[in-house]
């Protein structure tokens, strides 16, 4: 058994030794730019921001409109940015290190074999609507999660991905004996056409130890014993023993448990507007959530036009919050964010894109980086016939120049060659698929694919911190695919007219352009929600991808089930759903009014900390 407990620590960048206050001085960190010599603009102490009104305001821009803020199905940015501010979570983000850290939750223990959390709760705490927050309000909370166990929505993908069921016999069935020299593309009705190849044939290939079916073996063993086929969500039940005390059993190890719980999907909702909503048990059958955020957080959340308005609710046991009400508009034009910065018409906004970098460095703008923790990828729709092949895969992957992408992306980003970020500290894949176009036309020959037009989906009007400009990301992606004979359809859609929901259910089956931005820092964060159940996105059907991630999930800590991802992650590269593009560094930019600003590398960035001049 192990207990935290509470305590206060000095605001620090994950990762780094470094102040908010530091960074925001001038230090541009990874972006590899220095403002030394620039003098910022002194702060006008009668500005609040050119919204007016009373109190203390601050006035930010985002790239996109939020969606819904019922947390467990505000998966796109922009609403977890609002939901962060509305909600508390049980473990909350040490600011210094980036681990589980109390929130809702004073303290807990983990019981040894990890199928047992007990969590004390803080006292006196309520919710905007004025009803108490308790052990009966987390485990309505709960419940909820569980039911969404066997939900197959992604948007809740968060949620029941962790806490799933298994339902698919596919997953239970022996592997084949044939040995094979190399690693294959993991069992799916794609890779089993009359199109296919051996992969050795052209890729580089993995010389770890492999199992009967010629797959990476997870060397920990299977905690599952391989009795896979109609499994019951992980999670048992939640109880009460008292009004301070919850008690979490599970069915089988959640080893990244605490560290998903800081994941805004497991935001505490209060359980009356979860009533109001219809929404104990599972997904709402109402509206109500969408616009009606009931939590115990530092905000309350209204809007204004296409604004957001967030009100303080002082008292609220983060600390003292030094301003009465932040206001977030939505403006997706980069040159409009930069003017109305520079007009003062804004304290600051998200998402710097590398074609204004100079001109915020010129005019003294503040511009901290995120340290990474993002990719970007090119996806592949399986229901395209084309994609379907595997030689056709490989050749996209062979005629991209990844290097040549990263002047669209702010410095210190790099090429990817894992759907993993670095940091996590998994092994890249032995596979790899280095630029030649010459192999990418030997393939499409083998295909005998002539030139006939794939869908190619892309989002306008936006930047996300894996896509900081998408037109011209694809711009360059379909000039590289063009030089080997590749044609593409282009499919423009404005993100805020439903380029998420777009791809997410494979409305234009072809190639599209997305990322995965981590939310918490364990490998199950990037790769459960993709690659756990076969999605619309990339209609990829793995079997054995969705076993070894469950074998990963409740492997202990540890070399193992380090070696487990690793293993994952080679599958993943030979069967290709989708090409890394990029790590990325993002970052804001910050007007002299801001003094500190919690930067994070997994965007939890409370606005309750933000101080101003």
């Amino acid at each position: 058994m192990h207990a935290v407990s509470r305590r206060k620590t000095r605001m620090q960048l994950p990762g780094t030794n470094l102040s908010r206050r530091a960074v925001l001085g001038g230090s541009l960190g990874a972006l590899g730019v220095l403002l030394a010599g620039c003098t910022p603009a002194q702060p006008d102490p009668n500005n609040t921001g050119g919204n007016g009104g009373s109190g203390r305001l601050l006035s930010l821009q985002t790239p996109a409109s939020s969606g819904s803020w019922d947390p467990v199905i505000g998966s796109d940015l922009e609403s977890q940015r609002i939901t962060r501010q509305v909600y508390d979570r049980l473990v909350g983000i040490d600011a210094q290190t980036g681990n589980p850290a109390p929130s809702l939750a004073e303290s807990w223990t983990v019981s040894e074999d990890g199928l047992s959390y007990e969590f004390v709760l803080r006292q006196g705490i309520t919710f905007s609507d004025d009803t108490p927050f308790n052990a009966d309000a987390v485990v309505a909370n709960v419940n909820r999660w569980k039911a969404l166990g066997s939900v197959k929505e992604y948007d809740a993908a968060a949620i029941s991905t962790l806490l799933d069921a298994v339902e698919d016999s596919k997953e239970s069935t022996p592997t084949p004996t044939k040995q094979s020299p190399s690693p294959s593309p993991s069992q799916t009705p794609q890779s089993s056409g009359p199109s296919q190849e051996p992969t050795t044939q052209d890729d580089a290939t993995t010389s770890r130890p492999e199992d009967a079916a010629g797959l990476p073996q997870v060397k920990g063993g299977d905690p599952l014993d391989n009795q896979l086929s109609d499994v019951e969500t992980a999670l048992i039940s939640a109880a009460a023993p008292d009004e301070r005390t919850v008690r979490l059993t599970l069915r089988r190890p959640i080893t990244p448990l605490l560290r998903a719980l800081t994941h805004p999907a497991f935001s505490i909702v209060s359980p009356q507007a979860l009533k109001e909503a219809d929404a104990l048990r599972g997904l709402a059958k109402k509206d109500t959530l969408r616009r009606g955020a009931v939590g115990t957080g530092p905000f309350t959340a209204a809007t204004d036009g296409e604004t957001v308005v967030l009100t303080a609710r002082h008292g609220h046991f983060s600390g003292e919050i030094a301003v009465d009400q932040i206001r977030l508009t939505p403006t997706p034009r980069v040159s409009r964010r930069v003017w109305d910065l520079e007009a003062q018409k804004s304290d600051g906004f998200d998402l710097v894109t590398v074609d204004v970098l100079k001109e915020l460095v010129l005019s003294a703008v503040q511009v901290p980086p995120r340290d990474p923790f993002s990719v970007t990828y090119l996806g592949l729709n399986r229901s395209n016939k084309w994609l379907a092949d595997d030689r056709v895969r490989r050749a996209l992957a062979h005629a991209i120049d990844r290097n040549a992408l990263l002047d669209l992306f702010l410095s210190s980003s790099k090429a990817a060659s894992s759907p993993l970020a670095p940091s996590l500290g998994i092994e890249d894949p032995g596979t790899s698929y280095p630029f030649d176009p010459e192999k990418a036309r030997r393939l499409l020959a083998d295909a005998k694919y002539t030139g006939q037009k794939i869908p190619f989906l892309f989002p306008t009007d936006v930047a996300r911190p894996y896509l900081p400009l998408p037109e011209r990301l694809f711009s360059k992606l379909s000039g590289m695919l063009s030089t080997v004979g590749i044609t593409v359809e282009p499919v423009a859609v404005k993100w805020d007219d439903g380029y998420f929901t777009a791809v997410r259910t494979g409305r234009h089956a072809g190639l599209h352009l997305l990322g995965i931005q981590g939310t918490y820092r364990d490998p199950e964060n990037f790769l459960g929600p993709l690659f756990s159940r076969t999605t619309e996105q990339l209609d990829y059907d793995s079997p054995e991808v969705r076993r070894r991630l469950r074998v990963a999930r409740a492997l202990p800590e540890g070399e193992s089930r380090q070696q487990a991802y690793a293993d994952i992650v080679e599958l993943l590269t030979v069967d290709l759903p989708l090409i890394p593009l990029v790590y990325p560094i993002s970052s804001l930019a910050l007007g002299p009014r801001i003094l500190e600003y919690p930067v994070s590398p997994v965007l939890d960035e409370p606005l309750a900390r933000v101080r101003l001049a």
